[in-house]
């Protein structure tokens, strides 16, 4: 038995081995929602080999652990945290106080487990409940922000990117129409959350600014484009590619989707933008440009009645989850159908990017 009293033994592996028996399972179960929805967008989070988290999820839990037994240690050897006002946390004191008790020595850490990672009831000790709330609860608060922060930053991203769009110099022409600075900032951050369709402006937002949906997503294709050409640099950390040409077409609603699909040119733009080879393209974009045509084939082959699973496609070139893999395939779908499958298919793995539509159409007729 290891007794909950080891975690105040002045030994801090003997305290550490104690506190994480008792308070490693609940700490896990508790940010295991907040962490799929910030790095993963809700998916499976699933460790290489065998069971737990991804590293960078494992890594996070690591340090929300080692930052409680901390916070727990600098308590039962030092002052209590105090409120704002000033008064000792009174949990804080119940928790130091029992574990410091006589009956801590006969609790087994083990035992508690189970209790602390549950969600409490009306009869259980007042000690344990305090657990919870500052050796569980405390330490996750504003989890799911921080760890979208600390991975965009970690990526190249920027900590406050309504920060900058509102001050920076850079961005200076972009806040001379409020629009584009509202829609800017909420493209920013439902990228930064992994939302479905990241690009949809909101009905509140139309309203605001007094746009109808088509309005509304032809100022956003817009304003990217602005963004990019005002900042390469921001626009590549906090948006990437090719999201924004994706979204100058797709709408929630089918009747937009079908008027979007009259406008070929913008579509035929779009796709050779995304997919069209460059001189200057380093080895990583060439690549994604290469998975980005195998999925584009897969999308033209069902669109000319063949046989393929674009979604697959997808999921083996592009590294994506079925579910963000079926949305990007949806996108493709509509810029394809309103390009035109056989004017897509000079994209597609085998003719030369940027060759005749003209051989396309022959190729597929015969």
């Amino acid at each position: 038995m290891r007794p909950i009293a080891h975690l105040a033994d002045r030994d801090d592996a003997i305290a550490f081995a104690a506190f994480h028996t008792l308070a490693a399972p609940a700490l896990r179960a508790a940010a295991r929602w907040p962490l799929l929805r910030a790095r993963h967008a809700g998916g499976a989070c699933r460790a290489p080999v065998g069971t737990g988290q991804c590293a960078a999820c494992e890594a996070t839990l690591d340090d929300l652990l080692l930052d409680s037994f901390t916070r727990l240690r600098s308590a039962l050897t030092g002052p209590l945290p105090t409120t704002r006002s000033g008064e000792p946390v009174r949990e804080m004191a119940s928790l130091c106080g029992h574990l410091t008790s006589r009956a801590a020595r006969g609790e087994d850490a083990a035992a508690l487990a189970g209790p602390l990672a549950g969600p409490g009831s009306d009869g259980e000790p007042a000690w344990l409940r305090a657990a919870r709330a500052q050796l569980v609860h405390y330490p996750l608060r504003h989890l799911e922000e921080r760890v979208r922060r600390e991975d965009a930053v970690r990526r190249g991203a920027s900590a406050r990117p309504d920060r900058d769009l509102r001050q920076a110099a850079w961005a200076a022409p972009l806040r001379a129409d409020g629009a584009v600075l509202d829609l800017l900032i909420l493209a920013v951050f439902r990228v930064r959350r992994g939302v479905a369709e990241p690009f949809d402006v909101p009905g509140d937002l139309r309203e605001r600014h007094g746009l109808s949906r088509t309005e509304a997503t032809r100022r956003m294709g817009d304003a990217l484009r602005a963004l990019r050409e005002a900042n390469p640099a921001f626009f590549a950390a906090n948006i990437g590619e090719p999201f924004p040409e994706v979204a100058a077409v797709p709408m929630a609603d089918p009747q937009e989707r079908l008027d979007a699909a009259v406008d070929r040119d913008a579509a035929r733009a779009s796709m050779h933008r995304m997919l069209a080879d460059r001189a200057n393209d380093s080895v990583h974009r060439m690549e994604r440009r290469i998975s980005y045509r195998a999925v584009v084939a897969a999308v033209c082959a069902v669109g000319a009645g063949r046989r393929a699973d674009p979604v697959t496609v997808a999921t083996m070139n592009l590294g994506l989850a079925p579910k963000p893999a079926g949305r990007l395939v949806r996108r493709l779908a509509i810029l394809v159908a309103a390009a035109g499958v056989d004017w897509s298919e000079q994209f597609t793995p085998g003719t030369p990017s940027g060759g005749s539509p003209g051989r396309s159409a022959r190729r597929h007729a015969r």
